[in-house]
């Protein structure tokens, strides 16, 4: 498969001299577009560091990152615009939904297309399409407050996907959930990554989830080994 995003060599330091926090020490992975790959570690092992570099909010020292053919970094940003790489390019998914309370479903799904200039009724269109695809269309016109958690958890999938985002990035999505809904969430995203082609990058503490991911990525003291399965032997991979 062709890969969604590359990671290599990157590298994060925080300060200098004496008091340098070295938060990444050469971080590598790759995700194949259509797959989902989960990312665990212990607190300050660097996992909140890595997805912040990874969705462009805050600058690596150094290494390189590339989404699909584009280098989006390598020794600083290659891009003129972060802006709109996040909305274009980067999905985002948290561990509590942040819908915005005064508008319905479908307009918050719309709002980004809309942001990016496409025509109000096309926007909408597209993303009644997707709560269509997510089981969750009947709900179209409520309220973010008149939606059960789990209804919450696919309109914020919905509002990731809508721009075709070849990345999505999800930080806990399933923290809030019980086992029943987690593991629904996990399966959607799997659908929906197949479907549109998308790599995603699961981080999480949900050990429910875990055996789920075909692939496993744990970062120790910002470094990440890879996991091949659920049980597999782990292995450091190589700063290229």
């Amino acid at each position: 498969m062709a890969e969604g995003i590359r990671i290599e060599n990157l590298i994060k330091t925080y300060g200098s001299g004496d008091t340098a926090v070295h938060a990444l020490r050469g971080v590598n992975m790759s995700v194949a577009k259509g797959e989902v790959v989960g990312l665990i570690g212990p607190s300050g092992s660097g996992k909140s560091t890595l997805l912040k570099c990874l969705g462009a909010v805050i600058e690596p020292t150094s290494g390189r990152m590339t989404i699909g053919d584009s280098v989006i970094f390598e020794d600083g940003w290659r891009v003129a615009d972060l802006r709109a790489l996040r909305r274009d390019l980067i999905g985002f998914i948290f561990q509590a939904p942040y819908l915005i309370p005064f508008l319905d479903v479908t307009d918050n799904v719309a709002l980004l297309p809309m942001l990016a200039g496409k025509p109000n009724a096309e926007a909408r269109k597209e993303a009644r399409d997707l709560l269509e695809a997510l089981d969750v269309a009947h709900r179209a016109a409520a309220m973010p407050s008149q939606l059960s958690g789990g209804e919450q958890q696919r309109v914020a999938i919905a509002r990731a996907l809508v721009n075709r985002p070849p990345v999505i990035l999800a930080d806990e999505p399933t923290a809030p959930l019980d086992s029943v809904r987690a593991l629904a969430v996990v399966d959607l995203l799997n659908t929906m990554a197949r479907q549109f082609e998308t790599a995603v990058i699961v981080v999480t503490h949900d050990e429910k989830i875990i055996p789920t991911f075909g692939r496993v990525y744990n970062i120790r003291e910002g470094i990440t080994i890879e996991e091949f399965g659920t049980h597999a032997s782990t292995h450091q991979v190589t700063p290229g």
